[in-house]
């Protein structure tokens, strides 16, 4: 039987500011999101040419736009994974009926 995961609270200072999540994650994970975040905005607010509110919106988008593209990659590679198993499955029967005759 599988235990539920425990929730609990993190802050994470995220551009400047304090932000308090309640996450079943793992600490060091929640971690990683936060400073992840952190540098994206970091890295737009460095142009200096936008406010931190849209340094968030553009970060935000770029994280979206990561984050579809790895969505797209994992069903291209479950696609092809399945392709693979069925090939082989269809090379092992083949194998089978020709290892009868």
């Amino acid at each position: 039987m599988m235990l539920p995961k425990r929730e609990r609270t993190y802050t994470l200072r995220v551009a400047g500011k304090d932000y308090t999540i309640t996450s079943s994650d793992a600490p060091e994970h929640v971690r990683r999101m936060g400073v992840y975040v952190d540098r994206k905005i970091a890295e737009t607010a460095s142009s200096g040419f936008v406010s931190r509110e849209s340094a968030a919106i553009i970060s935000a988008l770029s994280l979206a736009d990561e984050l579809i593209t790895a969505q797209d990659d994992n069903t291209r590679l479950r696609r092809e994974l399945m392709q693979a198993r069925q090939e082989l499955k269809q090379g092992k029967q083949q194998d089978s009926t020709h290892a009868d005759q």
